[in-house]
C-alpha cells in the first residue's frame, strides 16, 4: 500500500483524493483521520505533529531553572508528541506502520519536509520503508499530475531536510538556555523570552522607536537658481572634496551624478553665501550638457514579503492576515504557493505565462502589452528557489470573501503589470558654472566655481505608466521621475534617521532646448529655500518586513538587496508569525497602521547583550542555512558554529554576572539576621522560608549586583564598602558603603554628610512633617542627613529605591513630564493635597495630556501622581456611554474585582470595574480594551499569593479575560 502524508486534511481532501481518484483510478472511504482506498491511502498532518522536547525533559535539568547546568547542548535531541494533535499523530503512525511507500505530500519547502521527518525520527523504524516526495508548487490539476508521475527520491532534497532540522536546534539551542541564563541573570527571576530571530526583531522596532522619539526638528538650507525659466540647483562636486572646505559644512542628498551632489547647509549664511555670489547679474555658462534615453520597466509578480508588504500599504492587512489569504487562496487553486522568496519564473513557463496574462489583461493593459518574443527581466530559471513567483493559476475565482479577493486581485494585478512596456524617457542634465565665483570668494584657497546642475524631461513613451499610477517609494527610488507636469521634486521619506532630505528638481518639457556647451546668460534669479527634515516613522508591518528581509540594513539598490535576502531575519514563510508572536507576548504592539514598542519590550531589549539582539548575525545564519540547504554548507559545520555561539554567550554572560553565578554555586547557607534561619537563594535575591519570619533581601543595589561575601557580611551587621558601580536613576555612577539598619533596610553612607540645602519654604514633609527647603529644581525634605543622595533625578519621586529608606527622603521636583510646577500650583498641592487640572504634561512619546496632581498612597506615598479625569466610554453591549460612579454593586464585571467603582452603562447595566485582581485601571487602558479588544501586556495583577502580568482580551458579550499566551508569573 502507497501512502500519502498531507500537511493538512484541506489538501488531502480538496486536491490529493481527486487527483488518486484521476489518475490511479481509486475510490476511497472515509476513514478516522484518514482516507482508505484500495491500493493507495491518504492520511494528514495538522501542522506539526512532533516537537523538540523541553530542558526539563532531560535528566538533571527537571524542576527549578539553574545557571550550573547550562548551556544544554544536545547531541542527541528528544522529540516529544504535541498534545494538541496526539490523537491525529496515532492516526499517522498506524497508516505509516500498514503501508510499504511512504509520500511525504507536505507543502514544498523547508517546514514541509521538517513536519515528515519528525515523525519518522519519532519512530526511526519507518525510515527503513520506501519513502517518496511528492514536490508541488501548484495544485491545479495538470501540475499536480506531473508531479504525481514523477515522484522525487526523498533522498534527492536531503539537504533541506538538513536545514530544516538545523533551524529548529539552533532556535531550541540559543531560545531556551538564553530565556533560562537572562531570567536568572539580567532579569533577576523575571521571565525574558529569548528567540534566535524575535530577539532581533523586537530590537529593530525598539531602536527605530528610540530614533523616531528622539529626532529633533530641524532645518536645512538649499539654493535654486532660475536660469532662462528653468530651476537649477547649486551642487558640490563629491570629488573634490578634499580640496574644497565649503563641503565641510553641507550635507549632501543621496543623488549622485558623476560626482555632483545636491548640496544641503545646515547653517543658513553658508547659503546666503552662495546667494549673493551668483544672484544676477552674476554670468553662468553651460559648463556640459547631458541627454540620455532611460527606461522603467514595471514590478516583477510578488513574492510573499512583498506581497504582505503591498496589502499592509494599500489595505492595512497584517502580515499574517495576508498570508492567511493568500494560503487559501492558494488551496483553493487560485494563486500558485504562497510561502515563496521568489519573484521569478521559470523559462520553462514563458509562453504559458504570456498567454495567461493575455487571458487575465483588460483591454487597456493589452493595448500596452509587450510582445511574447521580447526578454523579461522576471522570466530566469536561475532565480527561482523551491518555488517560483505568486501569480494566478487561471481559475476563475467565486464568491470569495472580501479579504481574500482583494488580495487575489492584487497578485493578478502585479501579475498582469509585470508583462507590460516600460516608461520611456528622455533627461538632459545641463552643469552651469558661475564663472566669476573665483573673483567673489574671500577665501583665496577656493579655486572651484559653484555649480548648478539643470535637469530637463521629455516623456517619449508612457507604457505601463499610462496605466499603473506611481507610488511614493517609487518616485523616491526612481532618480528623475517625479511627476507628469511642471517641475518636479521628489523628496525622500526620512528613512530612519532623516537623511535624504534634500529635493531633486526635474523640469519637465515637451521639447529639450536648442543650447550649446559655452552659452552663458546670467540667473534670473537666485534662491534661498529653507525646509523641515523629515521626521523617521515608525514602523509599519510593510516597513518591518522590509527590514526583516535585509536584517535591518536600509538598502535601495535593487540588486543589492537581492544579494542581501537570503541574511534577512526568518524566512517569508515566518517572518507574520514572528511579528505575531511579539505582539502576543506584549513586547510590540499595533497603533492605527504602526508598531511600536511596550515598555515590557524595550526592558527587555535594555537587558541584552549586542550578540543575542543583532539582527546582522541571525541574517547571516538565515544565509548559511540557504547554504546548506544548496549543499555548499556541511550541516556539521552551521551546528559547530550555533554551539560555539551560545558557549560564547555564555562566557560573556558569566564576566558580566559573575556574582549571580557564583551565588549559586555557593554551599555556604546564610543566616536570616531576623530569625537566624537558613536562608534560601533565588534569582532575584535571598527569602527566609520561615512564612512566620518574611524577611526577603535583594542582590542588586542601585543597579549593582553584590556578591554573595558582601551580601553575607552586610546581614551579619558590618558596613560595607565603600563600593563603586552604583547608578542614579539618570544613569551616572557613584560610590558608597553599605549597611543595614534596625528595620533591615539598606542605608548609602557617603564619605561626606550628603546635604542639600537651599531656602525655607512655609511647607511642611507630607511624610514626616519636616520644614522643607528648596532650590530652583525641587523642594526636599531636611529630616534626614543623608536625605539627597546621587541616586535622586528629576520627576515625580522621592529619591528612594525600592526596600531602601532612611528617616525621610523626600524630594518634589519641579518639572514633572515636561511641565514646570507654578507657584500656586505647588501652593495647592501641599496646601489641600491636589491641584487642579493641569495643562500641557507630556507623555515619553511626545504627545500632551492634561491631569490633575495629588499625593499618592501606599507604595506611590510621598510621590506626586497624576489623576486623570474619567472619560465617558462606549458600552460594548447596546451601545450607549459608560459612566464612571464610585463604589457601587451594579456592575457586571468578571470575577476577581474588587468593587471600589466601576464605568457602568446605565442602559444595559454593564460594567467594566475599576479595579481587576487588585490592579486598578486607567482611563485610557479602558479605552484601548473597548477599542481594540485587548489591551498590551499589564502588571501587576494578583491572586491570593501570586503576582503576574498578562494581556486582556473582550470577549462577547463585553466578558473580559486574560490572554493566556501572554500570562507570565511574576512572583
Amino acid at each position: 500500500m502507497i501512502l500519502l502524508v498531507a500537511e493538512k486534511p484541506s489538501v488531502a481532501n480538496q486536491h490529493y483524493r481527486p487527483m488518486l481518484e484521476r489518475i490511479e483510478g481509486e475510490k476511497f472511504t472515509q476513514g478516522d483521520g484518514c482516507l482508505i482506498g484500495k491500493n493507495h491511502c491518504i492520511t494528514w498532518c495538522v501542522g506539526h505533529l512532533i516537537t523538540l522536547a523541553p530542558l526539563d525533559a532531560y535528566p538533571g535539568y527537571e524542576g527549578g531553572w539553574r545557571l550550573s547546568n547550562l548551556p544544554l547542548l544536545p547531541e542527541k535531541f528528544r522529540l516529544m508528541e504535541i498534545e494538541s494533535t496526539r490523537k491525529q499523530l496515532a492516526v499517522v503512525r498506524q497508516m505509516m506502520e500498514q503501508a510499504d511507500v511512504l509520500v511525504n505530500g507536505a507543502d514544498a519547502g523547508r517546514e514541509g519536509n521538517l513536519i515528515f521527518d519528525l515523525v519518522l525520527d519519532f519512530t526511526p523504524a519507518f525510515k527503513q520503508k520506501t519513502i517518496k516526495r511528492l514536490w508541488v508548487n501548484s495544485y491545479v490539476a495538470k501540475d499536480l499530475d506531473k508531479a504525481w508521475k514523477n515522484l522525487e527520491d526523498a533522498t534527492q532534497r536531503v539537504n533541506l531536510s538538513y536545514a530544516a532540522r538545523l533551524r529548529q536546534r539552533a532556535d531550541w539551542m540559543v531560545g531556551l538556555n538564553a530565556t533560562r541564563a537572562y531570567t536568572l541573570t539580567a532579569g533577576r527571576g523575571k521571565m525574558i523570552s529569548v528567540g534566535r530571530v524575535q530577539t532581533p526583531t523586537l530590537n529593530l522596532v525598539v531602536e527605530r522607536d528610540t530614533i523616531v522619539e528622539q529626532f529633533k526638528e530641524l532645518y536645512y538650507y538649499s539654493v535654486v537658481g532660475t536660469w532662462k525659466g528653468y530651476q537649477a540647483q547649486y551642487v558640490l562636486d563629491d570629488r573634490r572634496k578634499a580640496k574644497d572646505e565649503r563641503d565641510a559644512s553641507a550635507k549632501e542628498s543621496d543623488k549622485k551624478s558623476e560626482g555632483l551632489k545636491v548640496a544641503v547647509f545646515e547653517k543658513e549664511a553658508e547659503a546666503n553665501a552662495v546667494v549673493e555670489r551668483c544672484k544676477p547679474p552674476a554670468p553662468a555658462t553651460i559648463a556640459k550638457i547631458d541627454t540620455q534615453q532611460k527606461k522603467q520597466f514595471p514590478q516583477k509578480p510578488f513574492d510573499l514579503t512583498e506581497l504582505q508588504k503591498e496589502g499592509n500599504k494599500r489595505f492595512k492587512f497584517s502580515a499574517q492576515q495576508v498570508l492567511d489569504c493568500a494560503q487559501n487562496l492558494y488551496e483553493k487553486k487560485l494563486l500558485t504557493y504562497p510561502r515563496t522568496d521568489s519573484q521569478y519564473l521559470p523559462d520553462t513557463m514563458k509562453q504559458e505565462a504570456y498567454a495567461l496574462a493575455q487571458r487575465l489583461a483588460s483591454p487597456e493593459q493589452k493595448g500596452v502589452m509587450r510582445n511574447e518574443s521580447e526578454n523579461f527581466v522576471f522570466i530566469n530559471s536561475s532565480k527561482v528557489t523551491d518555488h517560483f513567483a505568486i501569480i494566478p493559476t487561471g481559475e476563475t475565482p467565486n464568491g470569495l470573501p472580501e479579504m481574500e479577493q482583494k488580495i487575489y486581485d492584487l497578485a493578478k494585478e502585479r501579475f498582469v503589470q509585470a508583462w507590460l512596456k516600460p516608461y520611456v524617457w528622455s533627461e538632459m542634465e545641463v552643469i552651469l558654472s558661475e564663472a566669476s565665483a573665483e573673483s567673489k570668494d574671500p577665501d583665496p584657497k577656493s579655486k572651484n566655481p559653484d555649480l548648478f546642475r539643470l535637469k530637463l524631461k521629455r516623456n517619449e513613451d508612457l507604457g505601463f505608466r499610462a496605466l499603473v499610477k506611481e507610488t511614493k517609494d517609487e518616485r523616491r527610488k526612481t532618480k528623475g521621475k517625479k511627476g507628469d507636469v511642471g517641475t518636479e521634486t521628489g523628496k525622500a521619506d526620512g528613512g530612519a534617521e532623516g537623511k535624504g532630505d534634500s529635493d531633486e528638481i526635474t523640469n519637465l518639457v515637451e521639447a529639450f532646448p536648442e543650447w550649446n556647451v559655452g552659452d552663458t546668460s546670467p540667473f534670473d534669479s537666485v534662491e534661498l529655500q529653507k525646509k523641515k527634515k523629515s521626521k523617521p516613522k515608525y514602523y509599519t508591518e510593510a516597513t518591518l518586513l522590509a527590514a526583516m528581509k535585509t536584517a535591518g540594513k536600509q538598502i535601495e539598490n535593487e540588486e543589492l538587496a537581492e544579494a542581501m535576502k537570503d541574511r534577512g531575519l526568518g524566512t517569508p514563510a515566518t517572518q507574520a508569525g514572528i511579528i505575531e508572536t511579539l505582539k502576543k507576548r506584549g513586547f510590540i504592539e499595533a497603533q492605527k497602521n504602526y508598531l511600536v514598542s511596550t515598555a515590557r519590550g524595550r526592558e527587555v531589549i535594555a537587558l541584552m547583550d549586542e550578540k543575542v539582539k543583532s539582527p546582522e548575525m541571525t541574517g547571516e545564519w538565515e544565509y548559511k542555512l540557504s547554504q546548506v540547504e544548496k549543499g555548499t554548507l556541511s550541516p556539521v559545520e552551521f551546528r559547530d558554529g550555533i554551539v560555539e555561539y551560545v558557549k560564547q554567550l555564555f562566557a560573556d554572560l558569566h564576566a558580566r554576572y559573575a556574582c549571580q553565578f557564583e551565588r549559586e554555586a555557593a554551599t555556604e547557607k546564610l543566616n536570616c539576621p531576623k530569625c537566624g534561619g537558613a536562608l534560601d537563594v533565588a534569582p532575584w535575591g535571598y527569602v527566609c522560608p520561615n512564612a512566620e519570619c518574611g524577611f526577603r533581601f535583594g542582590h542588586t543595589v542601585a543597579g549593582k549586583m553584590l556578591a554573595h561575601s558582601e551580601v553575607k557580611a552586610l546581614l551579619a551587621g558590618e558596613t560595607v564598602g565603600p563600593l563603586s558601580g552604583f547608578k542614579s536613576k539618570k544613569g551616572s555612577e557613584f560610590s558608597a558603603k553599605l549597611t543595614l539598619d534596625k528595620d533591615f533596610n539598606i542605608n548609602f553612607a557617603f564619605e561626606s554628610d550628603g546635604k542639600f540645602h537651599g531656602q525655607k519654604t512655609d511647607y511642611k514633609c507630607p511624610l514626616c512633617g519636616s520644614p522643607l527647603e528648596e532650590n530652583k529644581n525641587a523642594i526636599f525634605c531636611t529630616g534626614s542627613a543623608q536625605s539627597k543622595d546621587p541616586r535622586s533625578e528629576p520627576g515625580m519621586t522621592n529619591g528612594k529605591e525600592p526596600g531602601m529608606t532612611n528617616d525621610c527622603n523626600f524630594t518634589l521636583f519641579k518639572t514633572i513630564a515636561g511641565h514646570v510646577l507654578t507657584a500656586k500650583e505647588i501652593a495647592a498641592l501641599f496646601g489641600s493635597g491636589h491641584t487642579p487640572l493641569i495643562q500641557g504634561f507630556k507623555s515619553k512619546k511626545g504627545s500632551e495630556f492634561a491631569a490633575a496632581l495629588k499625593w499618592g498612597e501606599g507604595a506611590d506615598k510621598g510621590r506626586a501622581v497624576f489623576e486623570f479625569q474619567h472619560r465617558d466610554l462606549p458600552c460594548p453591549v447596546c451601545g450607549d456611554s459608560l459612566r464612571f460612579r464610585g463604589s457601587t454593586s451594579q456592575q457586571s464585571g468578571p470575577q476577581g474585582a474588587n468593587q471600589d467603582g466601576a464605568y457602568v452603562c446605565p442602559q444595559c447595566n454593564y460594567g467594566i470595574p475599576q479595579v481587576f485582581y487588585q490592579r486598578k485601571f486607567s482611563d485610557e487602558e479602558v479605552e484601548k480594551l473597548l477599542k481594540d479588544k485587548a489591551t498590551p501586556v499589564l502588571e501587576p495583577f494578583k491572586k491570593n499569593e501570586t503576582t503576574f502580568r498578562a494581556a486582556l482580551e473582550l470577549r462577547e458579550g463585553g466578558k473580559i479575560a486574560f490572554n493566556k499566551l501572554t500570562v507570565e508569573v511574576i512572583k
